[in-house]
């Protein structure tokens, strides 16, 4: 019976260790992490922690991120503006972002809103959810943990979260201890497209049924709605835009995309929100503005903010 207590108290000894290192690597990669200006991460970081004190917010998902460059804006509007879109996401997680902004920060005077054909659907369920390791205790990104499958051993054991993400565990560790730390390569949340048009994207969307899907989930209406509601609340202007979408993407949408812009038409309606669509514009027709069938390159961010920010200014949104 000795050698089978020793083993015993030995194995749970060796467990309590194990743990309790498992603890301090977690600590220290989730503390590094908070600080690396990477992908996702430096949006994300930045909110978190930051007093920003913006005077315009833009929320979106990919077609966000590449499109509003708040250089333009802060330039024409004399306003300090910042993005802070998310890609492969809804307006459940945009609203998660505002409501995070918030927490540290005064209510901006202008909320700018991308919307189109999928920022109502459902998302890209787990799409890059490693921006979310170093915050699985904080409440408000505990609300989506479920959406982006996170289980109950991801949240409540240590490290568990991290397998097959060793590289994100890399980059926290030496930036906690200050050996390395990446730049960013966004710019006040907006991200820099370089590629070129070649039609590959627009190839791939149209691969199924020849036709672009759309779609409205209930409980991203409800989140949708729910930012309406608190801009309103708040008193802060908000504008609803549709960014540009190269043409034959724009003529191949579902046939459910009438009922999505009628959503969105009726909520502009029931909170007095006006609707900036730029689904007309000349640069639509040209591939060179675009890096592919939904998203701006660049050059096509520069000219669509330009034209949006002395839009803005014709509307007065930011005069009162």
């Amino acid at each position: 019976l000795m050698p089978m207590k020793k083993f015993l108290l030995r194995l749970i000894l060796f467990i309590i260790v194990a743990y309790l290192v498992a603890i301090i690597i977690d600590i220290i990669t989730s503390k590094g992490l908070q600080r690396v200006p990477k992908n996702h991460l430096e949006t994300l970081n930045t909110i978190m922690h930051d007093t920003l004190n913006h005077d315009v917010l833009i929320l979106g998902n990919s077609r966000g991120t590449c499109a509003y460059n708040p250089l333009y804006l802060d330039s024409i509007l004399c306003c300090n503006s910042r993005n802070i879109s998310i890609s492969g996401q809804t307006y459940i997680v945009s609203n998660l972002r505002y409501r995070i902004y918030r927490r540290n920060n005064p209510t901006p005077k202008l909320l700018i809103l991308n919307i189109d054909h999928i920022e109502l659907g459902s998302g890209t369920l787990g799409f890059e959810r490693y921006q979310y390791f170093p915050y699985i205790q904080d409440t408000l990104i505990q609300e989506i943990l479920d959406s982006h499958y996170f289980t109950w051993m991801d949240q409540y054991i240590p490290m568990w979260r991290y397998q097959g993400n060793y590289k994100y565990v890399g980059l926290g560790v030496l930036d906690f201890f200050g050996i390395y730390h990446t730049n960013g390569k966004q710019y006040k949340g907006w991200s820099k497209n370089v590629g070129t048009f070649d039609g590959t994207n627009m190839r791939n969307l149209l691969a199924t049924d020849g036709e672009i899907k759309c779609s409205i989930y209930d409980s991203t209406l409800i989140a949708f709605e729910q930012l309406l509601q608190q801009a309103e609340f708040e008193r802060t202007n908000t504008v609803m835009v549709y960014s540009p979408v190269y043409y034959i993407a724009q003529e191949n949408m579902s046939t459910y995309f009438d009922t999505i812009m009628s959503t969105y038409q009726e909520l502009s309606e029931k909170y007095n929100i006006p609707i900036l669509d730029y689904r007309t514009l000349p640069m639509n027709y040209d591939s060179t503005y675009f890096v592919d069938a939904t998203h701006l390159n660049y050059i096509g961010a520069r000219e669509f903010s330009i034209e949006l920010a002395h839009d803005i200014d014709s509307l007065g949104l930011l005069k009162n």
